[in-house]
C-alpha cells in the first residue's frame, strides 16, 4: 500500500513539474499587451507573482477564518455553561467569522479584569 502511495506521490510531482515547465516556455515565447503596447509575457512575470500571491494569502486567511469560525460553534455547544450556546451558534451563524470573534474574546478567552480569581 505504501509503494502505490510513493508512486503516486511521484507520479504527481512529474507531472506537476511539466506542466510548470510547459507554462513557462508557453510564457517565455508570448506577448503580452500591458498599457496598450505589446510587451513579452516574461516582463509580466513579477507582476503575476504578485497577485498570484495575493490571491494565495486571501485563500488561506479564508480557510483560517472558516476553521476559526467552526471551531467556535463546537466550543459553543460543547461549554454550554450559562444555557446560552444557542444564542450564540445563532449569532455565530448569522454574524460570521465577526462573531465568532466576538465569542472567542467574550466567552472563550474572558478579559482578565472579568476572570474569576481565587481566594
Amino acid at each position: 500500500m505504501q509503494k502505490v502511495a510513493i508512486k503516486h506521490a511521484v507520479l504527481s510531482a512529474v507531472t506537476l513539474s511539466s506542466i510548470s515547465l510547459a507554462n513557462q516556455v508557453a510564457l517565455a515565447a508570448a506577448t503580452c499587451t500591458s498599457n496598450g503596447h505589446e510587451v513579452p509575457c516574461a516582463d509580466m512575470k513579477f507582476a503575476l507573482i504578485w497577485s498570484l500571491s495575493i490571491v494565495l494569502i486571501f485563500l488561506a486567511l479564508t480557510i483560517w477564518a472558516t476553521v476559526f469560525w467552526i471551531m467556535m460553534i463546537v466550543h459553543a455547544v460543547k461549554h454550554d455553561a450559562d444555557n446560552k450556546a444557542l444564542m450564540w451558534v445563532i449569532l455565530m451563524v448569522f454574524t460570521g467569522i465577526i462573531g465568532a470573534l466576538v465569542y472567542y474574546f467574550v466567552v472563550k478567552r474572558k478579559p482578565k479584569s472579568i476572570r474569576l480569581q481565587p481566594q
